[in-house]
């Protein structure tokens, strides 16, 4: 489904309306020219006469409502670089061979492993801009949403609802930067990350947090979702959990029970 920014910043609002969340979805892009840039994006070198890690540019964003943009000089961080295509780590280069042993695999399977690290063309782009995704003023590659995992639940399950598939990932404890980001952006389908070490330890991700990515075209999917969920009184709730014992359950419970020869009870 094709969309605009105009309605990407007006679903972002509806989004932390159903779903309460504690940060603005972010909205990242990746620039073939750094002039392209938005002109109010902050580059922490050109303007802070800083470098920062790519994870601390989602906080910047998520947290404070920045816009931040990363060339090459701007990163701290060897991951991002490495995804992004900004530098040569082709197999056998220097900069491979400083990798292989530091990446937490066995050493027999580290040139199989870097071989399907996730990245984008090489030199292909020049900069990488985060900003809120709800006053975002350019087309999204790829919407980032830091959640809770109950909100995470609420998201999983709007999906389902819209096309009827479960949303598939794989996981590692580290490099989430890169996970989060370069598979989406290639194969446009939604994608559960972990917050890795650095974005907890430098970037203040909580440690109840956890990632969703999102192509901007099918976040319709989520609102619609939740809209419809919301619609049979399945919505994201703060309210204390109880704990009751033969609770009230929906009739098609007691419709199987019954089948199976078990106890039934009320219906809600």
């Amino acid at each position: 489904m094709e969309t605009d920014i105009q309605t990407l910043n007006e679903q972002a609002r509806r989004l932390d309306d159903l779903l309460r969340l504690e940060t603005y979805p972010l909205a990242v892009k990746w620039y073939e020219d750094a002039r392209d840039v938005p002109a109010g994006a902050m580059f922490p070198m050109r303007d802070k006469g800083k470098h920062i890690a790519l994870c601390q540019a989602f906080s910047l964003a998520r947290m404070r409502g920045m816009t931040v943009a990363m060339e090459i000089r701007d990163h701290w961080c060897w991951n991002p670089l490495v995804a992004f295509g900004m530098v040569d780590c082709s197999p056998g280069s220097k900069a491979f061979e400083v990798i292989k042993p530091l990446i937490g695999v066995p050493p027999k399977d580290a040139d199989d492993f870097l071989a399907r690290f996730p990245r984008l063309e090489a030199g292909k782009y020049k900069a990488v801009v985060v900003a809120p995704l709800y006053k975002a003023d350019f087309m999204p590659d790829v919407i980032l949403i830091y959640s809770n995992t109950a909100q995470l639940n609420m998201m999983l399950r709007a999906v389902k609802s819209q096309t009827g598939e479960l949303v598939k990932s794989v996981f590692d404890g580290i490099d989430s930067c890169a996970y989060a980001t370069v598979p989406t952006m290639l194969t446009r389908e939604f994608r559960i990350t972990i917050p890795d070490p650095g974005d907890v330890e430098r970037a203040r991700a909580g440690k109840d947090e956890i990632i969703f990515s999102v192509p901007p075209e099918k976040l319709h999917l989520i609102l619609d979702g939740l809209e419809r969920l919301s619609g049979h009184g399945m919505t994201y709730r703060t309210a204390p959990v109880v704990l009751p014992f033969d609770f009230e359950r929906p009739p098609f419970y007691n419709e199987l029970f019954k089948i199976w020869g078990l106890d039934q009870g009320e219906d809600w």
